[in-house]
């Protein structure tokens, strides 16, 4: 490795501690506190060269994943082409429960991730998420949180009118449709839609639609104390979520732009369409930070939970560690590819008839999906059905 000088950075909201070590552990930096900025991160980024220069050592930075916190201090370093490794929380929890005392210190903190940088560098040769892949990410990110806000503006949509309007939501398959919410922001209470004309009404509803609402309307006994407050949460729940899909609907063209100027073979895999690919392509990253598809299936946290004692082994539920956006990403996936990819589907068939549950047999098809997508990753070509996968799907149908 020749000589190396391994810089452990622990960052918080305002300020980041650093600590150099030598090969032999070392210390040559003492844990020095910055402030984030420009400047700060000149001044460490100049300390760290200053020593690497007086040791003749070549810089490696390892830092935590803390939030967004790390975020600007390790783009700087990128950018400038150095190392930054990103540890994970749990990476460094058993390093800190090893140590006999408690003190927990930004100081004490910077050391050990120097510490553990020492140990695992030359064993870890991940490398960062690659630069057309960032923008891409943040955007699914951006989806996913928006998606989530919408649901629970749903959830406290539907809780507000079961008080003041039993039925209403029975009516409404999607209670955030642009007629659902226009409607509701003209009349939802009982007596206004009483009050409303039928022609009125059909400006939003269908005629039997309107007929069910005028009819549950006459039949409610709403909760009357509290109209005036709910009437006002549920307009501003209503407008909320107006500017939210309309947000959303901006994000989504902006993911299928981005996805669209990637060329990559995991368009190829049928069930994984738009709304998936672009996560499991930004989630995954560089596939060579993988040496083995079962690493994949330990980050998106569809590994089983195992617990051996003896001659006893019990395979628990999955694990849920890593990627929580690629592990719902493949899982509706493989539910897809059990309809669209031959593969996926003999699979599935196979796990079924071993007893399987269907719920286990998707988790197991999400795993097969990892295997898949490395395979198609990894040496560059589009997906193909094996000869033996087409043989046994026509003799099924030929059965069925």
């Amino acid at each position: 490795m020749g000589n190396m000088v391994y810089v452990g950075i622990d960052t918080g909201k305002e300020t980041f501690s650093a600590c150099a070590l030598n090969i032999e552990g070392t210390e040559l930096m003492t844990p020095t506190k910055y402030e984030h900025g420009r400047e700060e991160y000149r001044k460490f980024l100049g300390n760290a060269k200053a020593i690497a220069s007086v040791t003749g050592g070549r810089l490696l930075f390892g830092i935590e994943s803390t939030g967004i916190y790390h975020v600007p201090l390790y783009d700087y370093l990128t950018k400038r082409n150095y190392q930054v490794r990103v540890f994970n929380g749990l990476e460094l929890s058993g390093m800190r429960k090893s140590r006999i005392r408690k003190t927990k210190t930004d100081a004490i903190d910077a050391r050990l991730i120097a510490g553990y940088l020492l140990m695992c560098f030359d064993k870890d040769k991940r490398s960062p998420l690659p630069l057309e892949l960032r923008n891409l990410r943040e955007f699914c990110r951006i989806k996913k949180r928006l998606t989530r806000n919408l649901t629970r503006i749903k959830n406290q949509l539907i809780r507000d009118l079961d008080l003041i309007f039993p039925g209403f939501t029975g009516i409404f398959s999607d209670m955030l449709g642009k007629s659902c919410l226009e409607l509701l922001e003209e009349a939802c209470t009982p007596k206004e839609i009483i009050g409303m004309s039928k022609e009125k009404l059909r400006k939003y509803v269908s005629e039997k639609h309107a007929v069910k609402l005028k009819i549950a309307a006459a039949k409610t006994t709403s909760v009357s104390s509290f109209d005036e407050s709910v009437v006002f949460e549920i307009g501003s729940l209503c407008r909320q979520a107006r500017c939210l899909l309309d947000e959303l609907s901006g994000v989504k063209k902006e993911i299928d732009s981005e996805y669209s100027q990637i060329k990559t073979p995991l368009q190829s895999i049928p069930c994984i369409g738009p709304g998936t690919g672009p996560v499991i392509l930004a989630e995954i990253g560089d596939v060579k930070n993988f040496d083995h598809p079962k690493r994949i299936v330990g980050f998106a946290g569809i590994d089983p939970v195992i617990k051996e004692s003896g001659k006893s082994r019990k395979e628990c539920r999955i694990s849920k560690r890593g990627s929580a956006s690629l592990r719902c990403a493949l899982y509706q996936a493989a539910f897809a590819g059990i309809t669209c990819n031959p593969v996926i589907k003999a699979f599935y068939r196979k796990k079924r008839s071993e007893g399987k549950t269907h719920r286990d047999a998707v988790v197991c098809c999400a795993r097969k999906l990892c295997y898949i997508i490395y395979s198609v990753l990894s040496n560059n070509r589009v997906f193909y059905v094996p000869s033996h996968i087409i043989a046994s799907n026509a003799q099924m149908s030929k059965q069925g």
